[in-house]
């Protein structure tokens, strides 16, 4: 206890040394807050009476008045939703006379009979407020800080949140999350606590670019669980608190334009998708129907060039409360976004088998140019109604959508020297959404117990229409000296046209009681619930590949697009389908009972039993002959879990944390085929021999907060994750690879430190997070055509010990803030640093894919033009950072025989970069109203 005494001390001794300067005249200084929340009332006025002065209330909820005159004076503090508050008489004395006076006011608010209707807890102070309340280790980013930063969706924002890293697009857009090394397999999605679909053709986890964070109350994070979640989060839960109903009128208004300055060095393709079916001819006329060459029409393979485009966002919130005592409460949100991005992408290909000894074998370069247009469109509504003070009901729903359209550009070389060229094209338009409807209902039965239950309906849906793509080339390159000279004939190669379209259905109830009692003379709460969600997965793929048409029995000279003429070979016309045309059923039942005893006045525990019950049942379209063409799987899992919290004094606690979690397999993973028009390898599940994953998690944690909206947090974790899955590249038959998701090893552990550091003084702030992770996985890879001294040239496999695909050993995020509550101005620069993490497996030893380390800086600031209307702006990747993905160069053949880890058999810098994605720098600017 002394030693907390003693950190809390030196923790505030900058602090006070600085009021000691400050304090050289006579002087009254003070805060003004929330009286709910404590949250500092930033940009409150406070008049000194007496002395015709004012002062606005700064980022830590300071103010200050100076070279004040001995005697008495009266303070008015007045904020736009609160009350008036008055403080004094406070009397100043001569001689440096230092007077500290705090004030504290109510948001103005309606009785509802007996209701609380209080304000969100949306500022920086509302956040601490909850993670220091919390029963699990949660870390919380407010409206206001999402509001601020230089990200305008949930996946960007996500990589400000201490252990998180992001996983991006071809655009450069953020998608997916990894928390503390967990792949994102490992991470559930929630929004206000309720589990949605996933509309991404494959698997489980949520495309987070879907969702603008203009939307949220807040973004919470949890990385340890209580037996009333949900167990699949190894990584931890993502939960995503959209906007509830105000305490009085409100509304905001924002509008913004932007610009990509990649366009500077290309521009901008655009296509038409007029011309894009959005039914495959397989789908209009049934599985036999033999197809036309007419119905592939080409016209969205043609590209307009367009420079300088502009960006575009939108959004407005409206709510209020109404009818007799307000217990009608109604919110709306909405966003738009519609973004413009490029990228330049050069790809260094290795072939399928590596040389002998191990050492790769490079094919080709590959020089790409992406042009995507995104619009991201986002509603968020709910309505609550008050019965009376101890039965509620409230209905909100969310809708997000988003429409991609691509064109990639390529070219492709093989040789430095005699080279070969070819051309190719794609156009891709991808449009996902996912909707959730959700009815809840909140019981006090008693003056000690209450009942609440949800009902939820939620749909997501994926569909790539009309996928078109065809290369040409075939060019010789004949380089002597500075001269390039192009001999040989352009010759027009295939065409493929898939179709994808997949859709995602949860029907969903819950229900949870909880009983307030006393045990052994301390308070006791004992709390139990049950879960029903009934998935309908809809997943459909078929491809066409059409040849050239011959002319004259010789190849097809390319030209033009429009010249191109294709035709079918044999069954070709006919729709290849295969086991990814799937429906997929999964039945989840779930009950926990927990306990929360507060067993001394500083220490309180909670923890319990959860169980969960799988069936999975899943049908595909391959042949009934085929192995696997269906299947049946069931399995319980039973999932303790206990949290202790010691409150070392008002504002200090200890957190100890253990849960035991799951992951289910993706639904592809579970299906024995997988698609033909693939990328780099052919794609194939694994339902002979997939089992699911199960950790068991740990966690201790200190927390501080000195003030309403600081905080320091330093923690440690650690887990076992047993039966983890990835996914490798794998031999299959004879003499080819495919990408397999497999159980690697019998168990991983993963482990490592996190630090959370957010101080304000004054006008200034600091935001700061680090994250050590490190993760150890052991599988057997191959060495190809291994010199063995006794066997020859042979393949040989190994123990080879390597982090979990998309583990960073070091994660960091540092954020400068100034607020100048008197003229209105905020701006922060924030930094994200984002170590090197391995990107894809291969079979063979070493031969993996790493991302490279990155460091990206931003810039955002808000200016006040005129009394609620302000000027905005966000500038992304002020660096230029690009996005390198590298091969370490092969291992000793001598250490690959031996225990020596493949990651110490190499120097750092022995690396060949593989693949490298330039974005560069984003601006955008904007105006907003606030009532």
């Amino acid at each position: 206890m002394a030693t907390a005494k003693n950190f809390t001390q030196l923790f505030f001794s900058a602090f006070l040394a600085t009021v000691a300067l400050e304090a050289s005249a006579q002087t009254i200084k003070g805060r003004v807050t929330d009286a709910t929340t404590g949250e500092p009332l930033v940009g409150a006025t406070v008049v000194l009476k007496g002395a015709s002065a004012k002062a606005v209330v700064k980022l830590d909820g300071t103010f200050q008045f100076k070279n004040l005159k001995p005697g008495d004076y009266e303070l008015m503090a007045t904020c736009y939703g609160y009350t008036v508050i008055k403080a004094g008489p406070v009397h100043v004395k001569g001689d440096n006379d230092f007077q500290v006076v705090d004030m504290a006011a109510k948001p103005l608010q309606s009785d509802l009979s007996g209701i609380s209707v209080l304000g969100s807890q949306h500022g920086e102070s509302g956040a601490r407020n909850l993670e220091q309340k919390s029963n699990q280790v949660v870390n919380i980013l407010s409206s206001k800080t999402l509001q601020l930063l230089p990200d305008i969706t949930v996946a960007n924002a996500l990589q400000r949140v201490s252990g998180v890293t992001i996983e991006k697009g071809s655009s450069g857009e953020g998608r997916y999350p990894i928390i503390r090394g967990m792949d994102k397999r490992y991470i559930n999605t929630l929004v206000n606590n309720i589990k949605i679909p996933s509309p991404d053709n494959k698997s489980r986890f949520i495309p987070l670019d879907l969702f603008p964070s203009e939307l949220l109350e807040r973004l919470e994070v949890s990385k340890s669980l209580t037996p009333s979640m949900e167990g699949d989060a190894i990584g931890g839960t993502i939960n995503l608190v959209m906007k509830d109903a105000p305490a009085s009128q409100l509304l905001q208004v924002n509008f913004s334009g932007g610009y990509n300055n990649i366009f500077a060095d290309q521009p901008f393709q655009s296509f038409s998708t007029s011309t894009m079916n959005k039914r495959s001819p397989n789908q209009i006329n049934g599985a036999t129907y033999a197809a036309k060459e007419a119905e592939f029409p080409l016209g969205h393979m043609n590209y307009t060039p367009k420079s300088g485009p502009i960006n575009t966002t939108a959004g407005i919130t409206i709510g209020n409360r109404f009818g007799k005592n307000k217990a009608l409460g109604v919110i709306l949100s909405g966003s738009y976004q519609n973004q413009y991005r490029g990228t330049a992408t050069s790809v260094f290909s290795t072939a399928t088998t590596p040389n002998v000894d191990n050492i790769p074998s490079f094919e080709y370069l590959r020089e790409r140019k992406y042009s995507t247009l995104t619009q991201r469109i986002g509603v968020s509504g709910k309505v609550d109604y008050h019965f009376n003070q101890r039965n509620k009901i409230s209905l909100f729903s969310t809708y997000v959508h988003l429409d991609d359209r691509q064109v990639r550009l390529s070219y492709d070389t093989t040789n430095a020297i005699n080279q070969t060229l070819s051309y190719s094209t794609r156009s891709t338009w991808q449009y996902q959404s996912i909707y959730n409807a959700t009815l809840q209902g909140e019981h006090q039965l008693t003056g000690s117990s209450k009942l609440d239950w949800s009902a939820v309906y939620s749909i997501a849906k994926n569909s790539i229409p009309d996928q078109t793509s065809f290369a040409h080339g075939g060019l010789s390159v004949d380089r002597t000296g500075k001269e390039v000279k192009l001999n040989g004939d352009d010759i027009l190669n295939a065409m493929n046209r898939s179709w994808m379209q997949n859709s995602d259905k949860d029907l969903s109830f819950y229900a949870n009681y909880t009983k307030e009692t006393r045990l052994l003379n301390r308070f006791f709460e004992l709390k139990g619930g049950v879960l029903y969600r009934h998935k309908t997965r809809d997943n459909f793929y078929n491809y066409y590949t059409l040849n050239p048409l011959r002319i004259n029995g010789n190849n097809q000279l390319y030209t033009s697009v429009d010249s191109a003429k294709f035709t079918f070979i044999g069954t070709d016309a006919t729709a290849q389908l295969n086991g990814n045309n799937y429906t997929f059923n999964e039945d989840i039942t779930a009950a926990y009972l927990q306990g929360k005893w507060q067993l001394t006045t500083a220490l309180e525990a909670l923890g319990g039993l959860r169980v969960e019950h799988t069936r999975q049942h899943y049908n595909t379209q391959l042949p009934p002959t085929a192995d696997y063409k269906d299947g049946t799987i069931t399995y319980t899992d039973l999932l303790p879990s206990l949290q202790l919290k010691y409150q070392l004094q008002h504002n200090q606690t200890l957190r100890l944390s253990y849960y035991k979690a799951i992951a289910r397999p993706q639904f592809s993973e579970l299906i024995p085929d997988g698609p033909d028009n693939y990328e780099l390898f052919k794609e194939r599940g694994n339902p002979e021999g997939l089992q699911h994953s199960t950790a068991h998690n740990f966690d201790f944690r200190y927390e501080l907060f000195p003030g309403k909206a600081e905080q320091l947090l330093l923690g440690v974790f650690y887990k076992r994750i047993d039966d983890p899955i990835e996914l490798s590249v794998r031999k299959f038959g004879y003499n080819s690879q495919v990408f397999e998701p497999v159980n690697i090893g019998t168990a991983a552990t993963n482990y490592g430190f996190e630090a959370v550091f957010v101080k304000y003084i004054g006008s200034f702030g600091i935001s700061a997070n680090y994250t050590y992770t490190h993760s150890s996985i052991t599988n057997d890879s191959m060495l190809y055509k291994y010199r063995d001294p006794q066997l020859g040239i042979t393949d040989k496999y190994i123990a080879e010990t390597r982090p979990m695909q998309g583990q960073a050993n070091h994660i960091g995020n540092l954020s400068l803030l100034y607020k100048n509550t008197k003229t209105g101005t905020d701006i922060q620069v924030a930094m994200v640093y984002t170590g090197e993490r391995l990107a894809i497996l291969n079979t063979y030893a070493g031969l993996h894919y790493w991302l490279q380390p990155t460091t990206q800086l931003d810039l955002s600031f808000e200016q006040r033009l005129y009394r609620r209307l302000t000027f905005y702006g966000k500038i992304n990747n002020l660096t230029n950072t690009p996005t390198v993905m590298a091969m370490h160069l092969p291992y000793n053949s001598y250490l690959a025989k031996t225990s020596v880890p493949l990651s110490q058999q190499s120097s750092p810098d022995s690396k060949i970069v593989v693949q490298k994605d330039y974005y560069k720098t984003s601006f955008l600017f904007g105006f907003r109203y606030k009532l």
